[in-house]
Order: C-alpha cells, then structure tokens, then sequence
C-alpha cells in the first residue's frame, strides 16, 4: 500500500503540485489565523494590565439621602442640616492602607484642598466672567468645624493649596491644560516643595530652588516652600494663584481640628487597577477589611469602561480571526474533496484490477489517504517555514497600534505606572521634565514617618506593576504549529469521506466489465 502510493505521487507529478500548493496556501491561511487569536489573547492580557479599571471612594449620597430623610421626620432642623451639610471623606491612613494591597493595586491618587494667606508675596488678579478684574480668591474653608477662638483668629485666604499625591493625576494635566515651564513636578516624596503658576513667579520675582513663606489661615504658622516647578495653565478658569504640591505639604495647611495628628482626610481617592478582572475581589476584601467605610456613609465604585471599550474592539478582531479560520478550513474541505474525487474517478480501472487481485476496500482507501497525508505533511512543513513569518507580521499589526497607544501613554504618566492621561493619542508630546531626585527628598525629611511609609509602598506598586508587563513579541508558537497540523490532518480525514464512500460501493466485475 505504502509503495503503491508513493510510486502514484511520483508519477501524478502534476496533481501532486496542485495538491501541494493547495495545502500550501491552506496551512498559511490557517496558521495567520491561529497567531491572529493568539496574538488577539496576549491583547486582551496587555489590556488588562493598562487598562485594569480604577476603583473610587466615594460619597454614598442614597445612604446620605435616607439619613437625612429619617433626620428630618424625627424633627431634625432642614436648614441647619443642608447649611452644615458636608461629603464624606477617607482618612489618609485608611487610604494608604488600601494601596498597600500591591496584589490588585498599581497605582493610587487621592487629594487634599485648603487655603493660605500669601503674606508678603503679591497674588495675581484675574478676570471674571463679567470681563471685571477681581482678586482670585480660592473660597471658604474646609469645613465649619473650627472652634471660635481659631476662626477669630483666621486670616484672609488669598492662596489656593492644591495637595495630590502625584502630579500625573492633577486634572489639567489629564486634560493636557497644563505643562511645566520650568523645573520639575511633585511626587509624594517631595516634601516642603510645591509648583507655583509662571505669572505668580513672574509677579513675585521667584524662579526654581527659590524658597517664599505662606500662612496657615487657620494656626498663622508661616510655612516656607522650594519651588520645584514653575507651570503654566491653559484653562480658561485657571487661578494663577494656586499652589501645588504632595499631600502630606498641603496637609500643614489644614486646621489642627482637620490635621488630626497626621490622620487627616482625603477626597478623589482612586485606586488603579493591575487586572480588570480582579475589580470586584478587590472591592469585596475592602468592604471586608474597612467596614467603617459603609458605617460613615462611603461606598466603592468600580470603573472599567475604558478596558470595555477596549475589549470590544480587540474582541471584533478575534471573532474575524476566526471566521477567516472556518471559511478557509471549509473551503480547503470542499476544493480537496473535489481533487481527490476526480482522481478516485480517473483510477477506477486501477482499483478494479487491485480489488480483482485481492486488495480490499479499506487498503485501497488507505492508499489514498496516506497519499493526501504525504503530500499534506510536505505542504504543511513549507508553511511552517514561511508562516512562522508571516504569522509574526500579522501578529504583530494587530497589537502594534495598541502598544504604540500604550507607549505614548508611559510618556505621559510622569513616573506613575498607573497613570490613564487623557488626550489624543496621536498628539505630539512635549519633553518631559526630569523626575524628582527622591533621594534628596527623603533626606530633607528623614523624620517624617509617613513620607518613608509612602515610598517603600510605591516601590512595592512599581515593582508589582513591572511584573504585570507582558510580552508582545507575537510569533507563531510549537503550540501553533502542532494546531496547524492537527487542523491540516483533520480537513484530509474530512476530504476523504465523500471519495471513500465512491470506493465502498465499487465492485471490480463492474469496473472492469465497464472498461472500454
């Protein structure tokens, strides 16, 4: 049987070329296709570990509602309650301790708002929407809870205190609104320096490594600050007197009532997801770990549009893989099948004479598929060679505008690993300023706590988010190949049953009784 069918390959030379380049041609469709899913599956990874979701604290209004609501029937005051009204906010402790959990955080961000009294410095004067010039004037303090002895005390707040833990998350960098002119920007290790607006520099005279003194409005403790950075904002509200820096700075702005020993409270707390897929686990072991959280009327939301988002599209893709897949495994069925039935046809004289010699159905049967096999296995092992390139440039134009979206998205997230900046992302960027020297930070404050309490957690984050990384070097696996053919033996067995059953019913008295 073996001998019979490699003498039929070697004098079919014609049909063997065909069939050769048929399973050729075949192979490479189908290998694309399977490195296309793969590369698809180390998408939707890649996704996950940048675009893992963001879990928020925040004000549980329903829970606040209801509260007021029961106040108010048990003969609670209406106007002192909405007067007095304030959101709920998280202690800095809690939150720090949140972002400790490394195996579902990369990153975090939370913020703090206060007021100060410029003292000796000038403030710059800026336009309402009237078209008027007013002074800018950051607001009211935090809250009314100050005793009366400290609010007689108060000075007027001319200065905005902005304090977040990184200046990735400040919203006019989000929204691309603002840059930095000169210097550097903030990180939470960069204690007692903070980012002033050009024209508050320019009015005072001030420029980078310059120190100017500002009060606390609620103590009258003047409080010196480095300018790290100089920025410079494009929005059209921006208050040129807004100072930023990290959190725990702008933390010496807040009220004694409001610092709380260190344990003061912080607003837009946000936690960054390493997966998607672990949003919800993390939500249950917060709720489990922080049950005060409901308790003062805080509830957790979970975000993961921006992954979803991504997800469709990467999934569309996957679903065409696919349906390439079936259509050529279909194809490729049918177009052997007709191959191998016109040439079972073309040799009925030879298998009548076979048969009348005592050859049975299922050798003859056998001689046709290990020819199909043969020529198969040599068409497959030519793709292999060629479609383990092919594979890989298929592979890799499918994650390349996702890997430069996320490249381009590392640009822009001044140190933070989880950093989502808004913007287009085709949109050139500026150069980036050097990240702060973290080394002298925590020298300059070598006894505060909470600042080497900071770092060694962001260390732990970076260091978990660069294990998140994936590889997206898309080449076709052995995995691949073994597929390959596995699918190629498979659409050879499928081609032969329609030819088998032509040979099963052949007798070789009619056969060679028919023979002209």
């Amino acid at each position: 049987m073996f001998k019979r069918s490699w003498l039929s390959i070697k004098r079919k030379l014609g049909r063997t070329i065909i069939l050769t380049l048929i399973f050729f041609m075949m192979a490479n469709l189908v290998l694309a296709a399977i490195t296309i899913k793969t590369a698809v599956a180390a998408q939707m990874d890649y996704a996950k570990s940048t675009l893992g979701g963001t879990v928020a604290i925040q004000a549980d209004m329903a829970a606040i509602r209801e509260s007021q609501k029961t106040e108010i029937e048990n003969g609670g005051n209406r106007k002192e309650m909405f007067k007095e009204m304030m959101r709920p906010a998280v202690n800095v402790e809690t939150a720090n301790e949140i972002a400790a959990y490394s195996e579902y955080v990369k990153d975090y961000s939370y913020e703090i708002s206060s007021s100060a009294n410029a003292g000796d410095l000038e403030t710059v004067e800026t336009k309402g929407f009237g078209g008027g010039n007013m002074p800018s004037m950051p607001g009211s303090s935090r809250r009314d809870s100050t005793s009366s002895s400290e609010s007689s005390s108060t000075l007027d707040a001319d200065i905005t205190i902005s304090g977040i833990n990184a200046y990735a998350y400040l919203s006019g960098v989000q929204s691309e609104s603002m840059e930095i002119k000169d210097g550097t920007y903030f990180d939470e290790d960069t204690n007692d320096q903070a980012m002033v607006s050009y024209e508050f520099a320019e009015l005072n005279e001030l420029s980078v490594g310059d120190t100017f003194t500002i009060k606390n409005i609620y103590t009258e403790a003047s409080i010196t600050l480095t300018i790290i950075g100089i920025y410079d904002s494009s929005e059209f509200n921006a208050n040129a007197n807004t100072i930023y820096m990290n959190t725990e700075t702008a933390a010496k702005f807040l009220s004694e009532d409001d610092y709380n020993d260190g344990n003061y409270e912080v607003s837009n707390v946000k936690y960054y997801m390493i997966t998607s897929e672990n949003a919800e686990e993390f939500v249950e072991k917060i709720k489990s770990d922080f049950p005060d959280l409901a308790e003062d009327n805080l509830t957790i939301a979970v975000d993961t549009s921006e992954y979803d988002s991504m997800a469709n599209s990467i999934e569309s893709v996957g679903s065409f893989a696919t349906t390439i897949l079936i259509i050529v495994i279909v194809a490729a069925i049918i177009i052997v099948t007709l191959i191998v039935t016109i040439n079972v046809k073309d040799r009925r004289y030879e298998m009548g004479v076979l048969l009348s010699l005592g050859a049975n159905k299922t050798n003859i049967i056998g001689q046709i598929a290990t020819e199909l096999l043969v020529i198969g296995t040599f068409g497959f092992v030519l793709a292999s060679i060629s479609g383990s390139f092919l594979a890989s440039k298929i592979g890799t134009s499918i994650v390349e505008s996702q890997v430069a979206s996320s490249a381009q998205q590392s640009e822009r997230n001044f140190g933070r690993p989880g950093a989502q900046i808004g913007g287009s992302s085709t949109s050139s960027m500026p150069d980036m300023p050097d990240a702060p020297d973290s080394s002298d930070s925590s020298e300059s404050n070598s006894d505060s706590k909470s600042s080497s309490k900071s770092k060694s957690m962001k260390e732990s984050i970076m260091s978990r988010s660069q294990q998140s990384n994936i590889d997206l070097d898309i080449n076709a696996t052995p995995t691949d190949f073994l597929l390959l053919f596995v699918t190629g033996y498979l659409v050879i067995i499928l081609a032969l049953i329609l030819p088998s059953i032509n040979v099963l019913r052949y007798q070789p008295k009619t056969i060679l009784a028919g023979k002209e």
